[in-house]
């Protein structure tokens, strides 16, 4: 049995209204994945399965549709093994350790197009590493809107997280096994 990550794209106060994580864990689990486990409540879950990424990233979509998220709210689906690769990679360690909420992990639901951030200038550091942009904020995420923008409008579509969050799904998951 295979262990997967997924982070669900755009969820937030307005969704919780919709969609609460109880009932995300309930509906998953009703669909047979084994032992589904929320964290935090912006859209991160463990679960354990027998079927590949590609299945997996499709339930998922079709549970949060069913419980009446929009097309917006895209499934993101990694394995756990994967996740540790990006946690161990860590091209920022110094973010990492110093101001672990202003390094941000962009994941993609696609393979996405990193072309257009060799012209990009703006005061951020950013990595690739994979299907994943790693970007430094260094103290100015709120003062970063312009590149959390193009990330989504010029590399496809994806989701986010806070290096305090991917090193603790990679943790949760890798105990899982």
């Amino acid at each position: 049995m295979g262990i997967f990550v997924v982070l669900l794209r755009a969820i937030g106060p307005i969704t919780h209204k919709i969609m609460s994580m109880a009932q995300w864990r309930d509906a998953v689990a009703a669909m047979g994945y084994d032992d589904p486990q929320t964290y935090v409540a912006t859209g991160n879950m463990i679960v354990g399965s027998g079927k590949g990424i590609a299945e997996v990233t499709k339930d998922m979509n079709a549970a949060v549709r069913g419980l009446g998220l929009g097309p917006g709210n895209v499934a993101v689906v990694r394995k756990a093994a994967g996740l540790k690769r990006l946690v161990a990679a860590n091209p920022f360690s110094e973010a990492a350790a110093e101001r672990a909420s202003e390094l941000a992990v962009y994941f993609f639901a696609g393979t996405p197009d990193f072309a257009w951030l060799a012209d990009y200038d703006g005061p951020e550091r950013w990595h690739i590493e994979g299907k994943h942009l790693f970007v430094d904020y260094d103290g100015r995420i709120s003062q970063s809107p312009r590149l959390a923008g193009l990330v989504e409008k010029r590399s496809g579509v994806g989701t986010a997280r806070n290096w305090n969050t991917v090193k603790a799904l990679a943790e949760r998951a890798a105990a899982r096994g």
